[in-house]
């Protein structure tokens, strides 16, 4: 039996609506809205309706990462 694929398991979701990114990324409608007008996340609009760019979500939280790695590194101290 074989079973017919969509392609979206092997890719993923390219885009979703705000109310599912916002779910992503555990944030209120506020916050969301924040970072859409703050250039972190992608959008567009497809009629009416706006749609996320699930890559722009993952690039988001990598920065976000980096960031919080980078401020808990240990720093080194130079010698005179």
């Amino acid at each position: 039996m074989s079973v017919c694929s969509t392609g979206i398991g092997e890719l993923g979701l390219l885009v979703v609506k705000p109310k599912v990114a916002w779910k992503l990324l555990a944030c209120s409608n506020t916050r969301g809205y924040e970072l859409l007008s703050a250039g972190e996340l992608e959008s567009f609009l497809d009629g009416r309706s706006r749609k996320i760019i699930v890559a722009s979500i993952h690039r988001f939280i990598a920065r976000r990462l980096a960031a919080a790695r980078e401020a808990t590194a240990p720093q080194t101290r130079r010698g005179r």
